[in-house]
């Protein structure tokens, strides 16, 4: 079964709007089966994780598993194993790809509730999206929503109350008075859902502070364009031409929301960092069960394969920089491609973290879906690799933690506006850059909140949260 199945395969890993594909032995999809409507579906579930599954030596036999169960039920509960935090399914193929797109109908802001007293809960903005309902109706990165659609929001109904965001609904919220020094009410604003594609590059400035000219970008996660386009890769090659061209000295990545995304998008921002490497450096390397590993080292592209080069960019900017040294802002939904162009990074060029600590993904899949069966919607993302650096490193499972005073909780201050010098971590950045403290009178003072913990939700982003590495740029030759 496996041998016929990587025949078969004449691509694993592919552009996200194409999908790969197992077939049964006989290329038909079984017929339904009355007294086991999951049948066809659980069984192309297993076929599928006992091939390209990372962990397939630890699956357990199909005949001790439970067919019966929902697909969903069946994947997570039958297969996946303790160590895998990481692997999804879908009910919809398409869902899964727009996810990874960054296409959503939504609002167009993002949100994290927090704890602001014993029983009270604010949605703080992190940021809002460009050209999206939110943006054109002015909301910004620090507000606060006390009530969706009439309700307070509390520690007991944050959840239920939050997931009305969903929909077209209505907000109440505060906004900082610079004046007074405190949050106040702003009134009500009535927001539309739509689709919303997300333009990950969302800014981009260069400081120059003394002799330093210090470029910042703010990139909210991995994609190289919509609807199968690299507009977004482009855009980024754009921003960094400007940087070159500019003269930029150094450099602050914030990735504090990079949640991750596509791998070919990683790659691009590599290689417009890392000083010195051409197209034979390896960026990263791969590892994969046994049945693959062994297959692609004998196919006539395997190297490119398991070793992910840097591509040679115009606007790359290593050599100028001091150090040369990187500056990455990261925190809680630091993760996957993120994490990997850290990694990555690593061995070319120092680097420095300044936040908090990062979630730990250092293991890939691939979007797949059932091409066989026209009844069956379901797709998924299984983990089938674990990603190391050129020096064989991948020590982050348990994510990256900034040492000493580069160690900042963004929950214990006031917010700023995205690229805001008072926001304590890049501020902390330009200090560590420019080896003095930022005067009031530039900076302003950091104001911490009163209380603010961040509570766990099941929000927009939780699904992205939870998705691995996507290769999306590697193509399996037979």
């Amino acid at each position: 079964m496996k041998n016929r199945l990587i025949v078969r395969w004449t691509m694993i890993i592919v552009i996200l709007t194409t999908a790969v594909s197992a077939c049964k032995d006989d290329d038909n999809p079984s017929p339904i089966d009355p007294n086991n409507p999951y049948g066809a579906i659980n069984a192309w579930i297993y076929d599928t994780m006992d091939e390209v599954y990372y962990w397939t030596d630890q699956l357990p036999a199909e005949s001790a598993t439970n067919d019966k169960l929902d697909p969903s039920d069946y994947f997570y509960d039958e297969l996946v194993v303790s160590a895998d935090r990481f692997s999804r399914i879908y009910p919809d193929f398409q869902d899964l790809l727009n996810g990874l797109e960054g296409i959503n109908i939504e609002a167009g802001y993002d949100y994290q509730p927090v704890q602001s007293g014993p029983t009270e809960v604010v949605a703080l903005i992190k940021y809002v999206k460009r050209g999206s309902p939110a943006d054109d109706a002015g909301l910004q990165r620090s507000d606060i929503i006390t009530a969706v659609n009439g309700q307070v929001i509390t520690t007991s109904n944050y959840q239920q109350v939050l997931s009305q965001v969903k929909e077209n609904h209505t907000i109440t919220y505060e906004r900082f008075n610079e004046v007074s020094g405190q949050y106040e009410p702003a009134g009500d604003i009535s927001l539309n859902v739509e689709v919303v594609p997300e333009n990950p590059n969302l800014l981009d400035t260069v400081y120059t502070m003394g002799d330093k000219k210090i470029a910042y970008f703010f990139y909210t996660f991995f994609s190289p364009g919509p609807e199968d386009t690299d507009l977004y890769d482009q855009e980024m090659d754009a921003i960094f031409g400007s940087f070159k061209d500019q003269g930029v000295t150094d450099i602050v990545v914030d990735l504090r929301y990079n949640l991750g995304g596509a791998i070919s998008s990683a790659t691009n921002l590599a290689s417009l960092i890392a000083p010195n490497v051409t197209s034979s450096s390896v960026f990263y390397e791969n590892v994969w069960n046994d049945l693959y590993q062994n297959y692609i080292e004998g196919l006539p592209n395997g190297d490119d394969i398991l070793r992910g080069k840097f591509i040679e960019k115009a606007g790359n900017i290593g050599s100028q920089l001091n150090g040369p040294k990187v500056y990455f802002l990261v925190g809680r939904e630091t993760a996957s491609a993120s994490e990997l162009v850290i990694n990555g990074l690593d061995p070319y060029i120092d680097i420095e973290l300044i936040g908090f600590q990062t979630i730990g993904k250092n293991v890939g899949s691939i979007p797949i879906e059932d091409e066989d069966n026209p009844d069956n919607d379901y797709g998924m993302l299984p983990i089938v690799l674990k990603t190391f650096n050129s020096q064989g490193l991948s020590d982050y499972d348990q994510g990256f933690v900034p040492v000493g005073e580069n160690f900042i909780d963004e929950f214990d201050y006031r917010w700023y506006p995205v690229g805001d010098i008072r926001d304590p971590l890049l501020k902390k950045a330009i200090e560590n850059i420019t080896g003095e403290v930022l005067p009031s009178s530039i900076a302003g003072r950091v104001q911490a909140w009163e209380a603010m913990t961040p509570l766990q939700f099941d929000g927009p982003r939780t699904e992205r949260a939870n998705l691995p590495i996507i290769f999306d740029n590697v193509k399996i030759d037979r």
